[in-house]
């Protein structure tokens, strides 16, 4: 086992992430790369000419960075666009990802790499956490990210928030669709999944992520996370028991079951605090308020992108 671990070392791995008007936080986002581990072969950031001055950032620390090996590309693209342009840049064997507006934990590339080489598989999926500065921030969170307690290791689907996969098999599947602004990443996924490569995934290789600031804001990315699933062909399962419980309230409505409906309302307020109770301690209040909230954006996105909905997608 030791003699394999010295071999991620030897791995070559260029990482790649996209930016777009990320000036008040890409300082911390780079020189949290700059205190890594194990740095990549290369970092190649494609930023879809920001203007907000991040692109002038990231110059001025490219500059005083020289040994990072950073390469800095201009274009206008969206996500999909600009990551599968990023990987014809670079000859290295695997490609990292994250976002700019994450914050790397310092042994994040080395657990990836540790465990590719212990689990021989072609995809590695790391792990997230929250940075949060409100009680909202908090339960806000787990609407975004899944959660340690709530992790079940064989089902997770990775994100290219936190990502390492083999350059020939994104290559053989034709990168992300560049077609989709959001999704992408989890439709992606979906293809591996039905080709039948296993993934491997590892708590270990973590990138912290600031979610939304306020309840708009919360709102509007649900909303288009929702609307960009449907036109990706992608129907999650959840989405539909959304549609279903709602479906239940609304007989029981016409029908005026009302105590029915009633105490089965209670029991969903309920359960959507127990649920995630134990990650929002000090905002657990809320989180009835984000759930029929999401609900309801979740149904009207959903209905809204339907028309553009894709079932080749996947």
């Amino acid at each position: 086992m030791p003699s394999q671990l010295t071999d991620y070392r030897k791995i070559s791995v260029a990482l790649i992430a996209t930016v777009f008007n990320e000036k008040n936080n890409i300082n911390d986002f780079l020189e949290s790369y700059k205190k890594q581990s194990i740095l990549a072969q290369e970092f190649i950031i494609i930023d879809a000419y920001s203007t907000d001055g991040t692109d002038l950032l990231i110059e001025e620390f490219i500059r005083k960075n020289p040994q990072l090996n950073i390469r800095f590309f201009r274009k206008k693209s969206n996500r999909s666009q600009a990551r599968n342009f990023a990987v014809t840049k670079t000859s290295a064997d695997y490609l990292a990802f994250t976002d700019a507006g994450c914050i790397f934990d310092w042994l994040w590339l080395e657990e990836l790499l540790k465990k590719l080489i212990l689990s021989r598989k072609k995809v590695v999926g790391g792990f997230f956490r929250g940075i949060v500065h409100s009680k909202l921030e908090e339960a806000i969170v787990p609407y975004f990210l899944q959660l340690s307690k709530n992790v079940n290791e064989k089902n997770f689907v990775p994100t290219t928030r936190s990502l390492l996969i083999e350059k020939k098999l994104w290559q053989d599947l034709g990168g992300l669709n560049e077609k989709l602004k959001l999704s992408e990443d989890y439709q992606l996924m979906l293809r591996i999944k039905q080709k039948n490569i296993e993934m491997a995934f590892t708590k270990k290789a973590i990138v912290y992520w600031e979610p939304p600031h306020n309840f708009l804001s919360f709102i509007k990315k649900i909303g288009a996370f929702a609307k960009s699933d449907i036109e990706a062909g992608i129907v999650r399962p959840k989405v539909l028991l959304i549609f279903v419980r709602y479906l239940i309230f609304l007989i029981l409505i016409l029908n005026f079951n009302l105590i029915y409906f009633l105490s089965l309302f209670l029991i969903y307020i309920i359960w959507s605090i127990y649920k995630n109770k134990h990650n929002c301690p000090e905002s657990w209040y809320l989180l009835p308020i984000l759930q029929i909230s999401s609900d309801f954006i979740v149904m009207g996105a959903s209905l809204l992108a339907m028309p553009k909905f894709n079932s080749k997608a996947v």
